[in-house]
């Protein structure tokens, strides 16, 4: 089997292309033009030759993937982290067809981003479904699902790489699941497609969001989107990693307010019901620091996170 591969991530993506460089399936992979600077040494360092890389523009994209399709005679394409849809000319120019390994799990979780909000939204499963594509995003009958337990308190980074080593597993049996019969997704009650999230998306609500809410704000928001945003005295702070904390207190304190810090535990908050976390690392324009930096530089109990 002769595979085009089409990528846009070079942590979903790496495994998986070292795997099938040594099965000697792969024939090409395409990256969009505007990540060649991120992608080409990365790809490079995998073993695939410099030829055999090939930089697509959005514009034209129709006669770029039928040219590389047939020069390289690839039976299949597969799309992992595709920036684009494929256009519909093209769907049925391989033998095999077009498939994509879609991050997240169908019909619930279209869209660009499904592992963030997966994360996010604090679900017990993520995984890879493979399915055919068609003319529309993320509806193509299901040829396989691979279900993923999220582990609590694992980051988007951490999940994004156990996806990765599983996809590349997963590539060791395409001719198998080739010759299964696809599935029509079931119908689901939402039509919602999870995009990237927009900064208010990103930011935490101390007045409405409870303390495993933000924990896991937080999680999926790292690295990818250098963590959830909060303001400290005017000040942008991204949250990168936090940890429940228990404080022995009856007193009564706002959410978002700093009602403890030292030089040994750092800076604890809390959060509404009476909830507490632990901010562990953060990053400012100072650069990336330790809630007991924080205090080093001067906050205090009693300031507050907005």
């Amino acid at each position: 089997m002769k595979i085009l591969m089409l990528c846009n991530s070079e942590t979903l993506a790496l495994p998986t292309i070292y795997q099938l460089l040594q099965s000697n399936q792969l024939v090409g992979v395409a990256i969009p033009q505007k990540q060649v600077v991120r992608l080409s040494e990365a790809l490079l360092k995998t073993g695939l030759i410099s030829a055999n890389i090939h930089v697509l523009q959005k514009e034209n994209l129709s006669v770029q993937l039928n040219h590389l399709i047939t020069s390289t005679a690839a039976d299949c394409l597969i799309a992992l982290t595709s920036p684009w849809q494929i256009p519909t000319d093209i769907l049925a120019k391989p033998t095999l067809g077009c498939i994509n390994f879609h991050f997240g799990l169908l019909p619930k979780y279209k869209g660009a981003d499904p592992i963030f909000w997966q994360l996010k939204n604090r679900e017990v499963l993520g995984g890879i479904t493979i399915h055919k594509m068609t003319d529309k995003i993320d509806e193509g009958n299901i040829l396989h699902v691979a279900d993923v337990q999220i582990i609590p308190g694992e980051t988007y980074g951490i999940h994004c790489s156990r996806l990765a080593m599983i996809a590349a597993e997963l590539v060791k049996q395409l001719k198998e699941i080739f010759q299964k019969e696809a599935i029509p997704q079931e119908p689901h009650h939402s039509s919602e497609y999870f995009l990237a999230p927009s900064i208010l998306q990103l930011s935490i609500n101390w007045q409405t969001q409870t303390a495993d809410e933000i924990e896991c704000l937080v999680n999926a928001s790292n690295p990818k989107y250098d963590g959830a945003i909060t303001y400290i005295k005017q000040q942008e702070v991204r949250i990168l990693e936090v940890a429940p904390a228990d404080v022995n207190t009856a007193d009564s304190f706002a959410a978002g307010t700093i009602v403890y810090a030292d030089a040994t535990y750092g800076l604890i908050v809390a959060c509404i019901n009476k909830q507490f976390l632990k901010i562990n690392i953060v990053h400012t324009n100072d650069g990336y620091l330790s809630g007991i930096k924080l205090f080093n530089m001067g906050l205090k109990v009693g300031d507050c996170f907005m």
